[in-house]
C-alpha cells in the first residue's frame, strides 16, 4: 500500500473515532438518571421497551455508558431522569375523589406512604407546573398521555384535559379560583390548549 493511501486511511480512522467519541459524549449530556441518593449518572437511558411485541415500559430502567455497558436500576432507586429531550420526575400518586371534586373531575394526591410511583414528563415548571402522565394500554403499542397541573403549594395534581376532546374546563375553573380573569377566559373558551392556560396563569395571575 502506498504512503498516500496509508495516510488517507489513518486520517479516516481518526475522524471516525472522533465522531464516535462526540456521539458518546452527546448521549451522555442528553440523557441521565438521578438516583434517590442524589447521584446523577450520565449515559443513554432506556425507558421504553421498543423490542417487545407490544411496546411498554421496561420493568427496570436502563443506562448505557459511553463504552456500551448497560446497567439496570429498580424504578424505586430513581428520583428522575432525562430521556428523549424531556425531564421526568418521580411522584407517588393516589387517585381519589375528595370533597369538592367528583369522579369526573379527578385529582391525584401525592401520597408517599400509600401511592403508586409514576414518572411524570415535565412540560413546563412555574407557579403552576405542567406535567404529562404516560401509559400503555394492555396489548396496545400506542403511548397515551394526559395533562396534569400542580401549583407549588399543592400536594396534589389535577387532570387538565380529555385528550383529543380538549380541556376539562369545569375542573380548571374550580382549580383557578384565585384568578377570576383566567376563569372568565375559560368560560369564554379563549383557550384550546393546556399550555395556553398554564402560560396565562404564570404570566398574569401570580405576583
Amino acid at each position: 500500500m502506498s504512503k498516500t493511501k496509508t495516510l488517507f486511511f489513518s486520517v479516516m480512522l481518526v475522524l471516525l473515532s472522533a465522531n464516535t467519541f462526540v456521539s458518546a459524549q452527546n448521549g451522555q449530556q442528553n440523557d441521565y438518571l438521578v438516583l434517590q441518593t442524589g447521584d446523577t449518572l450520565y449515559g443513554k437511558v432506556g425507558y421504553i421497551n421498543e423490542k417487545a411485541v407490544n411496546r411498554g415500559f421496561h420493568k427496570k430502567i436502563r443506562l448505557t455508558d459511553a463504552q456500551g455497558k448497560t446497567k439496570k436500576y429498580n424504578w424505586k432507586q430513581v428520583s428522575g431522569f432525562r430521556w428523549n429531550g424531556f425531564d421526568y420526575e418521580s411522584f407517588w400518586l393516589s387517585k381519589k375523589s375528595p370533597s369538592g371534586l367528583t369522579l369526573t373531575e379527578p385529582r391525584h394526591d401525592i401520597d408517599y406512604s400509600d401511592g403508586t410511583q409514576f414518572f411524570l414528563k415535565v412540560i413546563s415548571k412555574g407557579n403552576v407546573s405542567h406535567y404529562e402522565l404516560e401509559w400503555f394500554n394492555q396489548g396496545n403499542s400506542t403511548l397515551w398521555s394526559k395533562a396534569l397541573l400542580k401549583k407549588k403549594k399543592d400536594q396534589f395534581l389535577i387532570r387538565a384535559d380529555l385528550g383529543l376532546l380538549g380541556l376539562k374546563r369545569k375542573v380548571l375553573h374550580k382549580y383557578f379560583t384565585d384568578c377570576p380573569e383566567l376563569q372568565e377566559k375559560l368560560e369564554q373558551k379563549e383557550f384550546r390548549k393546556v399550555s395556553e392556560v398554564v402560560a396565562f396563569y404564570n404570566g398574569n395571575c401570580v405576583e
